[in-house]
């Protein structure tokens, strides 16, 4: 009866997303524009990088920061201890993330959240306008680390050498197609760990979320929705026109990598990506918090919730049915289907 409904609304919503944009992780179709020479396929790939890449992982990342602040309300108000239920209850879900990552599937995104978890917690007390800085700031990093100057090449430099050790890539990804559980699962293990270790680079977009979600926890924006409509649609606009322009730059440089100096592109992508991502999931969350004012799109939207409930399990069960169809202990049609019929198949799994 404590539940927010429109927020496992967002949940259900983020999960389609999350599917739509693993599937070509699960299926391994390439994701590289300059590859892809079929227009249906391409036009595919361009609208899930304009309108997906990156924002559902944004969009639950906001909602992890939202819902510690929603069970540190709740251990105020029945004076229970936060800091001991948090951690074991962050210590579980790490021992799920572990055997997802490295028993199901090597894309598993749960034990970064449980390591970012343990961090978040340090900001509890925190004010809102301290923690509403510090998501600004984190973002910041983000861009700072793929900065084209001769001062961060050293240090991203000094950083791949020192972490080299955990990148062996001394399987191809192909085995994915053909190999045994056996030889998957040593092909996962090399591919987890060697994920983690760019943790530099992703820390930034994700934990700045974490604290987005904090602070509109703290703020009480979403229990008090009627109170703040104002900000909503500002937030609707102002994630639309900035979403829009920064993915745009973002697509471009994919669609025409030879547009800006080669030392500029990783900054086009990553740094585009790093602002456009988080402002279009905002117009997202604006827009379905308006939309379900009218009740015509509220009874569309509502068959969302019963997914949202169950938002890691359906996770977890997207990544058992993919891998099952896609990898060589299942059915071996790993590279073996295009974009756009992977676009087709995530809906089908979704809806089933």
């Amino acid at each position: 009866h404590e539940r927010i409904e429109f927020v496992d609304i967002l949940r259900g919503f983020a999960l389609i997303g999350v599917l739509l944009m693993n599937m070509h992780a699960y299926s391994g179709y390439s994701f590289d524009l300059t590859q892809i020479t079929d227009s249906i396929d391409k036009t595919t790939v361009i609208l899930l990088q304009f309108f997906m890449q990156a924002k559902f992982y944004s969009l639950f990342s906001f909602l992890f920061g939202w819902g510690m602040a929603v069970q540190l309300e709740r251990a105020a108000t029945r004076r229970t201890r936060f800091v001991s239920y948090y951690i074991r209850r962050n210590f579980i879900l790490l021992g799920i993330g572990l055997i997802h990552a490295f028993l199901i599937w090597e894309g598993d995104i749960l034990v970064v959240y449980v390591l970012l978890a343990f961090l978040l917690v340090l900001f509890r007390n925190r004010s809102p306008k301290t923690i509403l800085i510090l998501s600004a700031a984190c973002l910041a990093f983000s861009i700072v680390m793929v900065l084209p100057v001769e001062t961060m090449d050293m240090v991203r430099t000094w950083y791949d050498q020192l972490t080299s050790f955990l990148r062996p890539n001394t399987a191809s990804s192909q085995l994915y197609a053909s190999g045994s559980y056996a030889e998957i699962l040593q092909l996962r293990k090399q591919d987890v760990i060697s994920g983690l270790s760019y943790f530099p680079y992703w820390f930034g977009n994700i934990f700045s979320m974490f604290l987005l979600g904090l602070w509109v926890g703290k703020r009480g924006i979403f229990k008090n929705l009627h109170q703040h409509q104002s900000l909503i649609r500002n937030v609707l606009w102002v994630g639309l026109i900035i979403g829009l322009v920064f993915n745009g730059i973002f697509l471009k440089t994919n669609l025409l990598p030879g547009w800006l100096p080669e030392a500029y592109h990783r900054l086009a992508t990553s740094g585009a990506r790093t602002i456009g991502a988080p402002a279009l999931m905002l117009f997202y969350v604006s827009a379905i918090i308006l939309l379900l004012k009218k009740e015509s799109w509220k009874s569309r939207l509502v068959h969302l919730a019963p997914v949202g409930k169950m938002a890691l399990s359906n996770y977890l069960m997207q990544s058992v049915l993919c891998t099952l169809i896609f990898y060589g202990y299942g059915l071996k049609l790993y590279g073996q289907i295009s974009p756009t019929v992977g676009l087709i198949l995530s809906i089908f799994i979704f809806l089933g």
